[in-house]
């Protein structure tokens, strides 16, 4: 399997133009199905390029169109011109396919806003051709925006301060009507133009002491269940939602659902659950769906968000649906602001159906899109790992779902609460390529597949060039880029940059979850995802195994297997939680490929790159790692071959692994690791500050080849033992380019003018070279969006 992989992966060539290519063959990443595939894409994206087809109808779109109209021209004139909305444009699409199946189609957006007030759908019926694909597109020069929210105006002072107002706000407070809208709608955020504002939130509020503690109870990970609980067994009885709280620190108000309780229970997630009911003579408030993990634990805080009793600074705000209000202790005058309440969550969902047909070849080209509705966590959600995500749910401004082909291609999608764009379940041969995604309130791109079991359909996906950041400015457990049960993606040349938690994650579900299904199907992270019947027989199987937490029994059901992501620069990740990561896997499939990132500036990690609980093989070559505490984190074997570690730590743990070096296929071959002269860590050559057991890290390791240590750092804890040209494993003097070297202690002359432009080569003379160390060139590294 693992020679396989590398033949195939040995084509591919990542260019210094900023492009993937092949070597000789004449496909793009592999042979076969798989680089006929996405060869095809390519040829498709140039085709999509051309401006003219042969039979083009050109529709047009405007603020100033009706819908009445032909659409067949550009600007009014009398009574004939260009259509006013997205959907009209879909339907008038549709009509003229049905008249000419042969014909081209194209839509162009004039510039100014859309107002949405309802997702429009477009389904099979809306399909383009490989060679005629239907294009939604900006008109030249121009800038159409779809716009998700609503203008709250009138502004008034209160003339009297609601029930709870503290002291600070009284006699300070604005008041404006919500607007009347179709359906319900829980306003969660507000906005000023483009900047984010305040909801009121109360400081760290704690249990009251009389609440018993449930750390032992069965809603913790997956891992620690299976020490209270037997594989075998009856469905355990769902946990308690109620949290007992302190003298006035909670009351009944009369919009509890507008009101939410914040909860941290682990460094690597926040969870945010409106309120369902509260008893003031037990001090006891319910939440209205489950959290992630226990309630909460009586020694950790929670936090009470948008509650009247808690506006206690300019700039903050809270809403009353029942009264149909929203309160603002404003920093200025309302007039001088543009207050935006997002309503729409979903834009636009691309859905086919689920065995076909599936929604083809429709793009979107240069839109843009703003002001989406926050996600709400309901009893009725399904989660990914640790709820970073939810499974197939409409909560992304742009939606595909059982569609192939498809683009979405040079948009802009900004000031949103919500996750950018998801493509869920069946999803294949799509390409989200060259966008710009900024301070949105959830993920960045989600690729979601089918929950575990047999079903293997979300893959072969193009996620490329994208400029992501500042992410998770809402729900601060958001990834950039979100990977589950998906495979066969190429993710490549996206920058990545300021996010609260994690870049890119690439997850699956662990074998505690499979076991532990049917006695906790309450449990909303991945368990209420599985498909039971498929997984069946290889739990069964797991059972009678003498290694029952083996990912190997479980491998035929993971699909995040044999995605490549490279030449993407991330920085500046877990800038609020903890227990993250630049890069993470978990419980994926084999022969991920990480390999050319750039990955620098993330502090606070556990690991830069990491291979968490249950991770199977990876692969994981030529990057360079700078500017952080820890290099690797891994859990289980890898490839770890030419990678360039500037870091205090290379590898994060107590006690390095056994498996890592263990056996021929996974020695770590080939790498360099050079800790910064200034690091003032305490850690150094060790996996930890205690000395009494604890080894530098070659001492733990029983294999390593052809790799490197130096460092400038006069720190004890840096300098080894054995002199320079030493082999640090055998403490003997080496010469570089003998056989038999395993870690050489020598500077490895870096050529420092070219790192300065993300080129990593050696002087002339220099000991990797003879080594075999490959230099490493990421001058075009990331999205071509951050270099214009």
């Amino acid at each position: 399997m693992n020679n396989q992989r590398d033949q195939r992966t040995s084509l591919v060539s990542i260019t210094t133009r900023g492009s993937i290519t092949t070597r000789g063959s004449g496909t793009t990443r592999g042979s076969g199905t798989r680089g006929r595939i996405i060869g095809t894409m390519l040829v498709s994206m140039v085709l999509l390029q051309s401006s003219v087809w042969a039979g083009l109808t050109t529709l047009y779109v405007s603020p100033e169109g009706k819908d009445q109209w032909s659409g067949r021209s550009a600007d009014p004139k009398q009574n004939e011109g260009p259509l006013a909305t997205l959907d009209a444009a879909r339907l008038k699409v549709r009509q003229l396919k049905a008249a000419d199946p042969e014909g081209s189609f194209e839509v162009q957006f004039r510039g100014g806003v859309y107002p949405l007030r309802e997702t429009v759908v477009f389904g099979a019926e809306d399909s383009g051709r490989k060679d005629a694909p239907v294009i939604y597109k900006a008109y030249p020069g121009e800038k159409p925006v779809f716009n998700g929210g609503v203008e709250i105006r009138n502004w008034k002072q209160c003339k009297k301060d609601p029930a709870g107002t503290p002291q600070e706000a009284r006699g300070k407070l604005w008041v404006a009507e919500i607007p009347e809208m179709p359906g319900e709608w829980y306003i969660r955020t507000l906005y000023d133009g483009e900047t984010l504002l305040k909801r009121a939130v109360s400081g760290k509020l704690y249990h009251d002491e009389s609440d018993k503690n449930r750390a032992n109870d069965y809603n913790m990970q997956g891992k620690k269940i299976v020490k209270e609980l037997k594989y075998e067994g009856d469905p355990v009885k769902p946990f308690e939602r109620y949290v007992k709280y302190k003298g006035d620190d909670i009351r009944a108000w009369d919009n509890l659902y507008d009101i939410e309780i914040l909860l941290k229970d682990r460094p690597w997630l926040k969870n945010m659950i409106p309120l369902a009911s509260v008893d003031e003579k037990k001090k006891m408030v319910t939440m209205a769906a489950d959290p992630t993990y226990q309630p909460v634990r009586p020694h950790l805080a929670y936090w009470i968000g948008n509650a009247i009793d808690y506006l206690d600074e300019p700039g903050e705000w809270v809403v009353n649906t029942k009264e149909g209000r929203i309160y603002m202790w404003p920093k200025k005058d309302p007039a001088d602001m543009n207050i935006i309440a997002p309503f729409l969550q979903e834009f636009i969902r691309v859905e086919g159906r689920e065995d076909g047909p599936f929604a083809k070849h429709i793009c979107f080209e240069g839109l843009t899109f703003t002001y989406g509705l926050r996600d709400t966590l309901l009893e009725s959600d399904k989660g990914l790992q640790h709820d970073w995500e939810m499974y197939d749910k409409g909560n992304a401004v742009i939606r595909f779902r059982f569609a192939e082909e498809c683009k979405f291609n040079s948009n802009v999608i900004k000031n949103s609460s919500g996750t950018g764009i998801r493509l869920d379940l069946h999803c294949q041969r799509n390409e989200v390529s060259s966008n710009l995604l900024e301070y949105l309130g959830g993920c960045g791109i989600v690729l979601s597949g089918y929950g575990p079991g047999t079903k293997d359909v979300n893959k072969n996906n193009i996620v490329h060039d994208n400029y992501i950041h500042h992410m998770g400015e809402v729900l601060k457990h958001s990834a950039a880029i979100f990977i589950a049960q998906s495979g066969h993606n190429e993710i490549t040349h996206n920058t990545i940059h300021d996010l609260p938690y994690n870049g890119i994650v690439v997850s699956g579900c662990r074998p505690d979850e499979f076991y532990l299904s049917q006695r906790i199907p309450f449990r909303r992270a991945w368990v209420s995802t599985i498909r039971f019947e498929e997984c069946e027989p290889y739990i069964l199987k797991g059972l009678k195994s003498d290694r029952k937490i083996s990912l190997s029994h479980f491998l035929p059901l993971l699909h995040a297997r044999e995605n490549h992501i490279a030449m993407n620069d991330i920085s500046r990740t877990l800038l609020e939680l903890h227990d993250g990561n630049a890069i993470y896997f978990s419980g994926m499939g084999e022969n991920n490929l990480v390999e050319r990132n750039y990955l620098h500036k993330n502090y606070d990690t556990a690991g830069t790159l990491r291979l968490d609980d249950n991770p199977s093989y990876t692969i994981i070559r030529e990057n360079v790692i700078t500017e952080a505490q820890q290099g690797f984190g891994l859990k289980d074997r890898a490839e770890v071959s030419n990678n360039f570690v500037f870091t205090e730590t290379f590898l994060r743990g107590r006690s390095t692994p056994g498996w890592l070096g263990g056996t021929k296929k996974v020695i770590p071959k080939g790498n360099i690791f050079m800790p910064p002269a200034s690091s003032k860590s305490s850690n150094g050559l060790y996996l930890t500050d205690s000395r009494a057991t604890n080894k530098p890290f070659y001492e733990n390791l029983p294999l390593m080849e052809n790799s490197i240590y130096f460092t400038n750092n006069k720190s004890e804890c840096y300098v080894p033992k054995a002199a320079l040209g030493s082999d640090l494993f055998t403490g003997q003097q080496v010469k570089a380019g003998k056989n038999g070297i395993k870690l050489l202690y020598a500077d490895p002359m870096f050529d420092e003018e070219a790192m300065k432009k993300n080129i990593y080569r050696f002087k002339k003379g220099s000991p990797a070279i003879a080594l075999g160390i490959k230099p490493i060139d990421l001058s075009q590294v990331g999205s071509s969006l951050t270099r214009k």
